[in-house]
């Protein structure tokens, strides 16, 4: 059936218009228009020794996603498990910036905070990957999802939209850009309501953002930025096959949920001298939460970020290098309640945490010759972490220099190869180092150290394009939790620097323009995550996990698209998502092998006039429920997504 109403659809459009075929230039990741405006410290980014691809605004606007896998299976690097590259749901292995500003704690960040962001107001995402620039945080070893928002017009425009579809799913929004005066703006409200396959399950949200822009003169100018959101979301728990068979759509015992109130203000004043510019931002960030996790009880979080960046570059005969700092200082106030005070009347704890980082950072691009390229910098961090709690305050601090360098060749006019080498750090969580069980404590904790190394090969042979790069990332002191035996013979845990990963893959993008009206694309990630050494357990021998697979850690991940523009202002795309199979535990039990089934998009939009534009998309049409597995005491559970899902939607513009 599904397929025979998107049959309909486009032999109407077929039947109402004549073909006249359109650039499909945006519908790619690695496309002119793609990369447009985007710089890395005033280089354009396909010029850096760096892995980095680019989500341009036209993308985003078909894509329309609500999970930030829809965006970011199309990129290579993306895993299951909050980070890129690197599996491991615990640590903030990925920094999410907004405007490369990093407006929530960079240890907490992860890639499912994209969806914190009001996503209608992004002009592009810069997705930059392992510690591999000086002018981001050192922990970022997974790497970077830079949002950046959309800029000030110079003409009016406004827009209504508004979406329906499977799942309770309902969206709808009104965007205003334009000049008040000398003042530029932008304006954007939207809210959403998704009720998803499970039964009790929510993803609510109203946003709202604005941006204003006002030139003191040529070189000065000021830019503020105000965003607000209101979600509210229950997650249910994970499934056993059983389960799904006797009733896919039923809650299960355990869920999640969550509350979150979120202000922002951000400020940016920005002066340009003959040959270089300044650039000093600010950014305050107000969040309220209230959350119930599926084994602690509810918590009520009041937290607060304030981030100072400033951003000095100077151009060069031969380049340009940037120097700055960046101070970021937050603190959360914590009650948590016990496990059945839903009501969250009863007795609570109370814990105040404090997260400093003070960074100062120099990076430098020397054009060497019309073929030679050169970039070095270092970045520098002092981590400091303290809580209060019962009265008694603890602190600790930790500091490092992180090297980078980086040299390109640019083999000819269209294909450029480079090497990176790159290191960064990360610190220990404060309860990694003081646990109410002295035995549990552990002062000398050393931050993990991160070795990155990257060979990349990017560019285009006529209508062919590639981009491609082999790394090697070697984590050394790395942080795991070790279990040991008391002399009365009862066990207890300690958070150590026992483990060392080898993060090892090769990460491409193909593109190939089969005619002006014809796109295939292809991203392809191939991983080897192993322990070099970890001895999990004291206990037992079989908990030495040296030689084993991270898990959720598939070999291979493909994602495959075919765009196709048959008339004027209609893209057809279909998309295909693939992934090998992994071991759903620590120690690769067999019966813990998974692999997930295939996932199909597609995806059509219809610009009839410059006023009005169509979409009817679906998601999942292989009805795939089993999205993640976890093997536990013999028995595997999983994580369930929607189904099949259909909507559609339009969109008035004037």
């Amino acid at each position: 059936m599904i397929f025979l109403r998107f049959s309909l659809l486009t032999a109407a459009l077929f039947a109402s218009f004549n073909a006249n075929a359109d650039d499909i230039e945006s519908i790619t990741v690695l496309g002119k228009s793609a990369v447009a405006n985007a710089s890395h410290g005033g280089i354009d980014v396909k010029l850096l020794p760096i892995n980095v691809h680019v989500v341009n605004r036209d993308e985003i606007e078909r894509i329309r996603f609500v999970d930030p896998n829809e965006l970011l299976d199309r990129i290579p690097g993306e895993t299951q498990v909050r980070n890129l590259r690197i599996p491991n749901g615990s640590k903030g292995y990925t920094i999410v910036l907004v405007d490369s500003m990093p407006i929530e704690n960079p240890y907490g960040g992860a890639t499912s905070r994209l969806t914190r962001l009001n996503t209608a107001d992004i002009e592009r995402v810069e997705i930059y990957k392992g510690p591999s620039s000086a002018l981001f945080g050192n922990n970022a070893f997974g790497g970077v999802v830079n949002l950046i928002t959309r800029g000030t017009p110079t003409e009016y425009s406004h827009k209504v939209h508004v979406e329906s579809g499977d799942h309770g799913r309902v969206r709808y929004g009104i965007d205003s850009e334009g000049l008040l005066g000398d003042v530029g703006y932008v304006f954007n409200a939207n809210s959403r309501k998704i009720d998803g396959l499970r039964a009790e399950g929510k993803d609510d949200k109203d946003q709202l953002s604005s941006k204003f822009s006002y030139d003191f003169n040529d070189n000065t100018s000021l830019i503020s930025r105000v965003e607000y959101l209101d979600e509210d979301t229950v997650t249910r728990g994970d499934l056993t096959t059983a389960q799904i068979d006797d009733d896919k759509t039923q809650a299960g015992s355990l869920s999640s949920s969550e509350q979150v109130k979120q202000a922002l203000a951000a400020f940016k004043l920005s002066h340009e001298f003959d040959d270089a510019t300044l650039e000093v931002s600010l950014a305050n960030r107000l969040h309220k939460a209230i959350g119930v996790s599926r084994y602690r009880g509810p918590k009520d979080t009041r937290d607060r970020g304030i981030m100072a960046k400033i951003n000095y570059i100077q151009q060069l005969d031969s380049g340009n290098f940037v120097i700055g700092s960046e101070h970021y200082n937050g603190n959360e106030d914590v009650k948590a309640f016990g496990r059945k005070d839903l009501a969250m009347t009863g007795a609570y704890t109370s814990q105040f945490n404090e997260f400093e980082d003070l960074a100062f950072f120099y990076q430098q691009h020397w054009q060497i010759n019309n073929q030679w390229s050169l970039d070095a910098g270092a970045r520098y961090e002092k981590i400091s972490l303290a809580a209060t709690q019962g009265g008694e305050r603890q602190r600790v601090e930790f500091d490092d220099i992180s090297p980078k360098l980086g040299i390109s060749c640019q083999l000819n006019s269209d294909n450029r190869l480079w090497l990176g080498l790159s290191q960064g750090f990360y610190a220990p969580h404060l309860d990694d180092v003081y646990s109410t069980d002295a035995d549990s404590s552990n002062p000398n904790l050393s931050p993990e150290k991160s070795n990155n190394i990257e060979l990349g090969l990017r560019g285009h042979i006529g209508n062919f394009s590639y981009d491609s790069s082999l790394y090697v990332n070697r984590i050394s002191d790395y942080l795991v939790e070790q279990e040991f035996v008391r002399g009365d013979g009862s066990e207890y845990q300690r958070v150590t620097n026992a483990g060392q990963v080898s993060i090892r893959g090769l990460e491409t993008v193909l593109e190939y323009r089969l005619h002006q009206d014809w796109r295939l694309s292809l991203t392809h990630t191939y991983t080897d995550n192993t322990y070099d050494k970890f001895v999990q357990s004291t206990v037992g021998a079989s908990d030495d996990l040296s030689g084993k697979v991270l898990r959720r850690s598939p070999a291979h991940h493909y994602n495959a698209r075919v765009a196709w523009n048959p008339l004027e202002g209609l893209n057809i795309e279909l998309e295909g998502d693939f992934y090998s199979s992994y071991f759903a535990d620590h120690q690769n039990s067999p019966e813990s092998k998974f692999k997930r089934d295939e996932r199909i998009n597609l995806r059509v939009n219809y610009q009839y006039n410059e006023y009005w534009k169509f979409w009817i998309n679906g998601l999942n049409l292989t009805d795939t429920l089993e999205d993640r597995a976890t093997y536990s005491r013999g028995k595997m559970k999983f994580r369930t997504i929607d189904g099949r899902t259909l909507y559609a939607g339009l969109s008035y513009e004037f």
